[in-house]
């Protein structure tokens, strides 16, 4: 091993050992994570007509979010665990009253049929973090499928990232996340928080990304204030939008990722004035996955003709989420406001640890490729 990564490893352990935060900081888990979302019925009453949930086995609350990619079929989050996870799925609604269905329209509720998990699922680097479910009935009846964007719209929105994420300033809206995960708050929402972030670059999301095709990453785009996924917004959608087919009917939106994995949103906020040297949030891209899924529905859906391109999984939208989604919740009193300021300090405990981190990363990066 050289001499560097030695020296590393070194002062790895002796920043873990006097930081009792540094370990959860610079690992992965499946804790997904809305802080600082906005109510998607504030711009219209079904503004995400794709999105999805799953029912917590024996209790009236959200498991996982999920998305409509096709009449009978959803995606979410292989690290869903099934066994968590009731046979219910919830779509075509944006109000989901925790602790409480009974209020909850039939029409909404569909039965899984089938879970099909990616078989290549890793859940100790999250590679692969995709699953497929199956509905007994239409999902038509009250929702809508979104496109999963290409392998060619990845790559532009890739560059999109790279030409527009600010680090210590404040960034475009270039992707949105949704869900009914924890909000910090005392219950989980009733209402769907929809959540504008900037994509970030593969090169500067903190974590471990093993493979740049397998993550998409993405956190807030405004300085000073956390916003993120929590838990329970797990295999929900991140969309971008591709700006070249805006004029459709489907205003260019596409879903590039599933909420997969990141930074515990308690130490999001207690270490709130390292926000940029917490883990970023990140998404399984799902265009890498596109041949898997359309095999898997030909398959099992018993339709050997269908493709993920076929025009009739785009969705009609009246209104476009990225051009109503706020940045910044209305009522600044439930902002939870980031005390980094431009210009501002940053411990020396951070710097050291983040140097370290970087070296180990790059490390475990060559491992992986090398030896898978």
């Amino acid at each position: 091993m050289k001499y560097h990564l030695w020296v590393g490893y070194i002062f790895l352990s002796f920043f873990l050992f006097i930081n009792p935060y540094t370990y959860s900081s610079t690992n992965s888990q499946p804790i997904t994570k809305a802080i600082n979302g906005t109510d998607a019925t504030l711009y219209a009453p079904l503004l995400l007509p794709w999105q999805a949930a799953i029912k917590q086995n024996s209790y009236d609350s959200i498991s996982c979010g999920a998305v409509v990619i096709s009449e009978f079929w959803l995606l979410t989050a292989a690290h869903c665990n099934p066994i968590d996870i009731d046979e219910i799925a919830i779509a075509g609604t944006s109000l989901i009253k925790d602790g409480d269905f009974s209020d909850l329209d039939q029409k909404y509720q569909f039965k899984i049929k089938q879970i099909i998990p990616h078989p290549d699922y890793n859940e100790d680097y999250f590679l692969n973090d995709i699953t497929l479910l199956r509905v007994e009935r239409s999902l038509y009846e009250v929702a809508q499928p979104i496109k999963i964007a290409t392998i060619e719209e990845q790559y532009l929105a890739d560059i999109e990232f790279e030409s527009s994420w600010i680090t210590y300033g404040n960034s475009p809206a270039t992707v949105i996340a949704s869900g009914w995960g924890d909000t910090l708050e005392f219950n989980s929402p009733t209402t769907l928080q929809v959540i504008t972030l900037a994509g970030v670059p593969d090169n500067q999301c903190n974590g471990l990304i093993l493979n740049d095709d397998q993550m998409v990453c993405a956190d807030s785009n405004i300085n000073g204030l956390i916003k993120d996924v929590c838990r329970g917004d797990s295999g929900g959608p991140l969309i971008w939008q591709n700006k070249s087919n805006i004029m459709d009917s489907d205003k260019g939106i596409r879903l590039i990722g599933l909420t997969s994995n990141g930074q515990r949103c308690s130490i999001r906020i207690n270490e709130s004035e390292n926000q940029y040297n917490q883990l970023t949030g990140q998404y399984t891209q799902v265009s890498t996955h596109r041949e898997w899924i359309e095999q898997q529905i030909r398959l099992h859906g018993k339709k050997p003709s269908f493709s993920l391109d076929d025009n009739s999984l785009r969705p009609t939208l009246d209104t476009d989420p990225f051009s109503v989604a706020k940045d910044i919740p209305d009522n600044n009193e439930e902002i939870i406001k980031n005390t980094y300021r431009s210009g501002g300090n940053i411990s020396l405990n951070w710097l050291f640890s983040g140097l370290i981190i970087m070296i180990w990363r790059r490390n475990l990066t060559k491992r992986y490729k090398y030896n898978s």
